[in-house]
């Protein structure tokens, strides 16, 4: 797969918004062959395992490791899962982190956001020159899926800015899934629905999260996700 960046992104205008607010929405940021391709390849081929905080540790389990355990058992841990987000700590979507035996559609994604021109790009817009490489995963959220609110800021980590390619088409904000953004008290700010082929970048330090998905959605909400690091 050959991933192609749009050449007509309006930079000194991306560079503004992210200096004013510390988050920026880049639309159409790739050609939209390669959208296409990623699109469809997210959607039939990876194989994605369900991440989520239970018991004070992040854990993560297959499909068939989850629909193994008893009808009890499964119920337990929905319920402890949905007990620590009731108080502010969770996470339930299912993701493939992008290493090196991966499949190659998905290094080619990876290999696109590391090259030289996209990390001198993401430099720029976000005027930080001390970006040196970055990390992903593919991520499907479905009906129920949430990341409740956080910040990317891990002491001891060198994440700078993080990231998210939105590879979700016609997606309806009544469905969920949210990108949304707070004040340090919690009040809601800058609230963002997917949108197909946007990459959206912000500082880590910015308080966000992912609203849970509507049971009515139609569709699950497909993203490419990480940080640029040091």
């Amino acid at each position: 797969m050959t991933i192609l960046v749009n050449k007509d992104l309006r930079i000194d205008e991306l560079t503004s918004s992210f200096s004013e607010n510390g988050i920026v929405r880049i639309p159409s940021f790739l050609e939209n062959e390669s959208a296409g391709e990623i699109r469809e390849f997210l959607k039939q081929n990876v194989e994605y395992k369900n991440a989520f905080f239970v018991d004070g540790s992040n854990r993560q389990a297959s499909d068939k490791e989850i629909s193994d355990l008893s009808y009890d058992t499964r119920q337990k841990l929905y319920r402890g899962i949905h007990l620590s987000a009731a108080k502010g700590v969770g996470f339930l979507y299912v993701k493939h982190q992008i290493i090196d035996d991966s499949p190659e559609s998905l290094k080619s994604i990876l290999s696109c956001l590391n090259s030289k021109n996209v990390i001198e790009l993401i430099s720029s817009i976000t005027q930080n020159m001390h970006l040196n490489y970055a990390d992903g995963q593919a991520t499907r959220y479905r009906s129920g899926d949430f990341l409740t609110r956080h910040t990317d800021d891990i002491l001891g980590e060198t994440r700078q800015i993080a990231y998210v390619l939105g590879m979700t088409e016609s997606w309806h904000p009544d469905w969920g899934g949210l990108l949304q953004f707070y004040q340090q008290n919690g009040t809601p700010t800058k609230s963002w629905s997917p949108e197909f082929n946007s990459l959206t970048l912000f500082d880590v330090k910015k308080i966000h999260s992912v609203t849970s998905i509507a049971p009515f959605a139609d569709e699950n909400r497909y993203s490419i996700t990480g940080w640029y690091r040091k």
